[in-house]
């Protein structure tokens, strides 16, 4: 049965309530309007508690339970942990419901088994006879798959499955990425299979764009060879994915921070994002945003670029889109990057929220922007703590750049 973790309870907690009050809580106020519905129906939660809770003001520790069982009773649900469960079976639900025991050609609970059976012959027969109507379900089967090969025993021998099929080359090699990365098993993947089925320039560009920036990142070595592609002028721009398009750019500034000319470089590279912008949706912009911040935080440019008024309202407006609903590691970014530079983006502290659902293939970059975001308002013991941690766990996992924001 799927089992979330407690921030991802939390998140779709939320959202019920949220959905049964009719409105969002987005600022003080709503949270007085909600105690105030909260009190008629004789439950005591202040507006205080409600604005810790909705991340409107500092949390200094989890949800009290109290508090959680309150809200649990104005949604009809026994406790917190009786919403914990029926969210599980739900999710269990909707992912293996109508197909899970399916009689047809298709199974999730019979690819599950074979999966971890190492019954691989199998597994490429569900998976050939897998058809998604919609992204949604597109997405669960590229997560379960993603998360089942992350987590296997065997993992060559499931990769060389999927790598063998159409649906395992869509659904896991070009549709899943595993920022984390653990022992470097997806870089593994896509440099010993997938670059060797594929040879298309848009396999080169993301293999090589996710394999050195995760390189340079962690401060290693990478080799001129490696990133020759970078100076292609034939690249059709606007035929790259926008990921293809964040990663390259990404990819560019780093690699040219030992350049003499690079502030001249970094400019014109902006600039040919910013004229790239507007052919994209709120969401891809922030993913575009979010890559190029990173690497000119870890360049130790950011400021300096965001100098640059369009790149600065570009960035502003592009976050207040938005509307304090956080459901990406793009967006965490953004957010990080107007709270850290408040005098150059002439705002008062805007209201923090903590991505929505938690993306378990970038654990480790939410940790890092979500504690350089709270770090940036901490006080005593928590800043102490956040202090002690933050440096070297942003180190090993390559996320020092969030440092830079601090300064």
């Amino acid at each position: 049965m799927f089992q979330g973790t407690e921030s991802y309870y939390i998140g779709q907690f939320k959202r019920k309530l949220e959905g049964k009050i009719g409105f969002r809580i987005l600022q003080f106020h709503d949270c007085r309007v909600f105690s105030a519905l909260l009190t008629k129906e004789k439950i005591i939660v202040s507006a205080h508690t409600l604005a810790r809770f909705f991340g409107l003001m500092k949390e200094n520790h989890r949800p009290y339970t109290s508090t959680l069982n309150l809200l649990s009773d104005y949604l009809g649900y026994e406790s917190f942990a009786f919403f914990c469960n029926e969210i599980d079976k739900s999710k269990a639900d909707s992912l293996f419901n109508e197909r899970g025991m399916s009689i047809g050609d298709f199974s999730f609970t019979a690819l599950e088994l074979a999966i971890y059976s190492n019954d691989w012959k199998s597994v490429q027969m569900l998976l050939d006879s897998f058809e998604f109507k919609c992204g949604t379900e597109k997405n669960d089967m590229t997560m379960f798959l993603g998360n089942a090969v992350r987590h296997h025993a065997e993992k060559d021998d499931f990769l060389k499955a999927l790598i063998e099929i159409e649906n395992g080359r869509h659904l896991f090699f070009e549709a899943f990425v595993d920022e984390d990365d653990p022992g470097n098993y997806y870089s593994n993947a896509l440099t010993k299979y997938y670059t060797t089925t594929k040879k298309e320039i848009e396999s080169t560009l993301f293999h090589t764009c996710f394999v050195n920036t995760k390189k340079i990142y962690l401060n290693q070595k990478v080799e001129h060879k490696d990133v020759n592609f970078i100076r292609f002028e034939s690249l059709q721009m606007d035929k790259l994915h926008f990921h293809q398009i964040s990663r390259l750019y990404e990819l560019k500034i780093l690699v040219e921070l030992s350049n003499a000319n690079f502030n001249n470089k970094m400019d014109k590279y902006i600039g040919e994002v910013l004229s790239l912008l507007p052919e994209y949706t709120a969401y891809e912009k922030s993913w575009i945003l979010a890559r190029i911040i990173k690497a000119l935080a870890y360049t130790k440019s950011l400021k300096n670029a965001l100098n640059l008024n369009e790149f600065k309202t570009a960035i502003y407006q592009t976050y207040v889109a938005l509307n304090g609903k956080i459901d990406s590691i793009a967006e965490l970014i953004l957010q990080l990057t107007v709270n850290s530079y408040k005098d150059i983006f002439e705002v008062e502290t805007y209201p923090l929220a903590r991505i929505q659902e938690k993306h378990l293939n970038e654990t480790n970059a939410r940790i890092a922007i979500e504690s350089a975001t709270a770090y940036l308002f901490a006080e005593k013991q928590v800043k102490a703590i956040l202090d002690k941690n933050l440096i070297p766990f942003s180190q090993k996992t390559g996320n020092a750049w969030v440092l830079e924001m601090l300064k």
